[in-house]
């Protein structure tokens, strides 16, 4: 026989309703043991927003504007932009030729 709501405490019982009691256990086999801090969904929302908006106001070289413009490190900056700074990167500079074009 396994796991029901009812073999739960109040405060485990409301996690496990709102996400079953199977996922319930699989993250106590994960965390189990350790504390963990779930944000506030405005928290999470209003962060990712600013993510975006910092991607989209990225050039590939304005680091420390867009540290101070939002209050953050330029590491953390990196961070956020890592993915579109590569693809910047990568980007061939306009009427740079391929290597594909050179030998073809």
């Amino acid at each position: 026989m396994g796991l029901t709501l009812g073999d739960l405490r109040e405060e485990q019982r409301q996690i496990a309703e709102i996400i079953g009691v199977e996922a319930y256990l699989k993250l106590t086999r994960v965390f189990g043991g350790t504390t963990i801090y779930i944000a506030k969904a405005e928290e999470i929302i209003k962060r990712a927003d600013r993510d975006r908006q910092i991607r989209e106001e990225f050039d590939g070289s304005n680091y420390a504007q867009l540290a101070v413009k939002y209050g953050l490190t330029e590491v953390w900056i990196r961070n956020i932009v890592y993915d579109k700074a590569e693809e910047i990167r990568r980007k061939p500079i306009d009427g740079q030729m391929s290597m594909e074009d050179f030998l073809t």
